[in-house]
């Protein structure tokens, strides 16, 4: 169906999906047409037997709210919408992969209620895509195999939408059932499972996780990483000694954290000739990614657009224009009042 539109400046306009429904509106002029004549004819008639006019304030109110409905109505079913449109650049031969550690030990946290490892892991890798948003990124899970949940791409809702609905604790499960899950080693994946598109010659992993790692072969890991389709390597580590994973709000009696996970996290880094730091040095990291992923040529990307439906806002504002008018022909106390003092 054709679209009415209005274009304000700054790339947002402002569509109608049914511009008919406007018509409903056309419906109002019958009703409150019939409501005025009423009106007149009833003042005219008491002029006539000479008796004193009623207060017509209170009824070119209630017709005037009436009136607001029905063209809230109206408005609502002509489907109004608010559509944003950017316009962005892209690096063409630079792509980021996002491995974030999924396995059970990133449930832990310093409290029953606070943010376990995972929240804080998904809060910065949103802070480190944003701070190279031109970057096309892609993301996965880590535990002893990496599975990739999005693969490189420069739109940016698509990108916090899976950040958001699925990196999730043991998504996807280890394949095999272990105390410690999660092994480092899964990341040499990373240069050969086609991750990386293969126009991206300038590639970069970052991993977030808390470092509990079983035991793996660093030189693979390093080799795979290192060799002409590795990535550069970003580590970012969260979690604490105190942190513990709760359930019903107690202490999980399986679970202790690894103390030797913080150096087990810097030589993942040193071995794959990378960078290393915590969840307190975000700021860091962030200029480390830049370093190593802005860079290449840049292209204009196709524009991406938006939407946000605006007719339940109007459709609702028009139900509550309904039952004060109700109200206020009815006599609800508190609209009795406003009515009285008018």
């Amino acid at each position: 169906m054709a679209q009415a539109r209005a274009r304000p400046a700054g790339g947002t306009e402002l569509t109608l999906e049914s511009p008919l429904g406007l018509l409903v509106a056309l419906a109002a002029l019958v009703p409150l047409t019939a409501l005025a004549a009423a009106v007149f004819r009833a003042e005219r008639v008491t002029r006539v037997l000479g008796l004193t006019p009623g207060n017509r304030r209170n009824s070119i109110v209630a017709a005037s709210l009436a009136s607001a409905a029905i063209v809230l109505l109206a408005l609502a079913a002509a489907q109004p919408a608010l559509e944003t449109t950017t316009h962005r650049s892209v690096r063409t031969q630079s792509q980021v992969f996002y491995v974030i550690d999924v396995s059970r030990s990133m449930a832990a946290s310093s409290a029953p209620k606070a943010n376990a490892r995972l929240v804080r892991a998904r809060a910065i890798v949103a802070r480190l895509h944003a701070a190279t948003a031109d970057v096309p990124s892609g993301l996965a899970g880590l535990t002893d195999r990496v599975l990739p949940y999005l693969f490189p791409t420069g739109d940016d809702a698509s990108f916090a939408e899976t950040l958001r609905r699925s990196v999730r604790i043991e998504s996807p499960p280890p394949q095999q059932v272990a105390t410690n899950a999660t092994s480092f080693g899964a990341l040499a994946s990373l240069s050969r499972d086609g991750f990386f598109d293969r126009s991206a010659s300038r590639r970069t992993c970052v991993v977030v996780t808390d470092g509990e790692t079983k035991s793996y072969s660093a030189s693979t890991v390093a080799r795979a990483l290192g060799g002409d389709h590795g990535c550069r390597l970003v580590v970012v580590r969260v979690g604490g000694a105190s942190e513990r994973v709760y359930v019903g709000g107690r202490a999980e009696p399986g679970y202790a954290p690894d103390r030797a996970a913080p150096a087990k996290t810097r030589e993942l880094a040193e071995d794959a000739g990378g960078r290393s730091y915590d969840e307190t040095s975000v700021a860091a990291s962030i200029s480390a990614l830049r370093s190593d992923a802005e860079a290449g040529p840049v292209k204009r990307a196709p524009a991406e657009a938006s939407r946000r439906s605006l007719s339940l806002y109007a459709g609702l504002l028009a139900l509550a224009l309904v039952v004060i008018v109700a109200g206020w022909r009815i006599g609800v106390p508190g609209l009795r009042l406003i009515r009285t003092s008018a």
